[in-house]
């Protein structure tokens, strides 16, 4: 089973959500805001000259539909990188009961009451005022179409009314509420998207109470406080999904603080394969990973593969890792045996990390079949593995190691190329060389690297016998 996640880039403003409230917002963040607070005013101006209504100001259902949207507006669902609160019943209420403009105010107000006290006891920055005028888009469509086409009584009739108006909601909800994340935190439109899914879902399941809230209050508009007790309800349901995501979220910690105990355990036994080596194969991966397109799950689960893709040398003995010249066969088979044994270490420790062992497991395999341990061929290796392999080894090829120096740059990239489609997989090696060519270096031509042999220590050194899976300095220096 998969242990349960938030998507990084979501999980990233989650964790900082305290912070950004008790501070200013950020210039980019204060200009987006301002621009949104602004237009949303002339809007409102517009709505109460332009949109007709023959609905009158009732300052009681008015203060009434306040009291509720205040304490709806109060239960927060975390929803992707913002949260979200049950206030659609009220909001339809309102859209039947108010004129359009006011319809927009009440939202306003409401939810800046909401967060009047901590704006008073000072735990966020009244800069963030500014942000509840951009939270209040998503009323304007619904007033626009229910203050022209809704003219008399709240009825059942209305139904079709209402589902014009949710389906405006939640169209200029997205785009303004997407808008505002890309522009302000550089988040994806189609994350946001995909993270306000769940809050679409809750406003079009609660829109029919909201119907029916409004029939009733259009002769006694108290019936608006019956929505409370469901809005009750669901402060408590908001309250488990608030310590769910928190648990979430404390257990990616505690993943990557074990990843990085454990990648400190490896730095500790060999230098080398857990300090330089590791983070110089986690650094160029994660580039790799981003030019094929990998999302930012699977950017982290790459990341923690490539850290922890050589935890199983903790159970190969020092004198060999760090031996000066070649290995006997006997030290060969020991060497061959680190990617099994790291995903049994990784499997122990469950969750995300073993969900990776299997990639770790594979990260000696060969394009070809003719890798180790399985002999798996072509896709049937994981894509992180395959990554990883082939970044492993032109990392292994450019640091100096304790039986050769660094090789050329340009060789080992000369190398990777000659490897594709035969030990590595062609489009990783593609990736790897358009890094360096957008990097504007001329490192491919001219190189010179000797294959079909091991370049072991300064003199080209046959492959011990039985490992005939090993022909190039790529597949040595990988496997040591």
């Amino acid at each position: 089973m998969s242990a349960p996640e938030v998507d990084p880039q979501l999980e990233s403003l989650l964790r900082t959500a305290k912070s950004r409230a008790a501070s200013p917002l950020a210039a980019r963040d204060r200009l987006v805001e301002a621009a949104s607070a602004a237009l949303l005013i002339a809007t409102i101006a517009a709505l109460a000259v332009w949109v007709p209504s023959t609905r009158d100001s009732a300052l009681g259902t008015a203060l009434i539909l306040l009291i509720g949207l205040v304490a709806a507006s109060g239960v927060r669902f975390s929803l992707g990188a913002s949260t979200g609160s049950p206030t659609e019943p009220l909001l339809i209420a309102a859209l039947l009961l108010l004129p359009p403009a006011e319809v927009v105010i009440l939202v306003v107000v409401a939810d800046i009451c909401v967060r009047l006290p901590d704006y008073l006891r000072r735990r966020t920055h009244p800069d963030h005022i500014l942000l509840h005028f951009g939270d209040a888009w998503h009323a304007v469509g619904p007033a626009v179409i229910a203050g022209m086409l809704v003219t008399g009584a709240p009825s059942l009739s209305s139904v079709p009314v209402l589902v014009a108006a949710l389906a405006t909601q939640v169209a200029l909800d997205s785009g303004a509420f997407a808008g505002r994340a890309w522009l302000a935190h550089g988040m994806p439109p189609r994350l946001q998207l995909r993270a306000a899914g769940i809050s679409f879902l809750l406003d079009a399941a609660l829109a029919p109470i909201g119907l029916l809230i409004a029939i009733a209050a259009a002769h006694e508009p108290l019936a608006v406080l019956l929505v409370l007790p469901l809005i009750g309800l669901l402060a408590v349901l908001g309250g488990e999904r608030e310590k769910r995501i928190e648990n979430m979220v404390a257990l990616s910690d505690a993943y990557r603080g074990t990843a990085l105990l454990m990648g400190d355990m490896l730095e500790l036994g060999d230098p080398y394969t857990g300090g330089e080596h590791s983070w110089g194969v986690v650094a160029l991966v994660l580039e790799v990973g981003e030019a094929l397109g990998l999302d930012a799950r699977e950017q982290r689960r790459l990341e923690f593969a490539a850290l922890l893709h050589d935890i199983g040398k903790l159970r190969v003995p020092r004198q060999i890792l760090n031996k000066n010249g070649g290995l006997t066969e006997e030290e060969w088979e020991i060497v061959r045996r680190h990617p099994a044994d790291g995903q049994q270490m990784l499997e122990r420790v469950g969750g995300m990390l073993g969900e990776i062992a299997p990639s770790v497991r594979a990260h000696h395999e060969r394009w070809d079949g003719r890798g180790y341990p399985d002999g798996l061929r072509g896709t049937e290796i994981p894509l992180a593995a395959r990554i990883i392999c082939a970044c492993d080894a032109f990392n292994a090829m450019t640091t100096t190691r304790p039986y050769r120096p660094a090789m050329p740059v340009a060789d080992a990239l000369h190398e990777l190329r000659a490897c594709a489609g035969r030990q590595f997989d062609a489009s990783v090696v593609e990736a790897i060389l358009e890094l360096h060519r957008d990097r504007g270096a001329d490192v491919i031509a001219g190189a010179g690297a000797q294959l079909g042999t091991l370049t072991l220590g300064r003199a080209p050194v046959p492959a011990p016998a039985g490992i005939p899976a090993l022909r190039t300095a790529a597949a040595v220096d990988a496997a040591r």
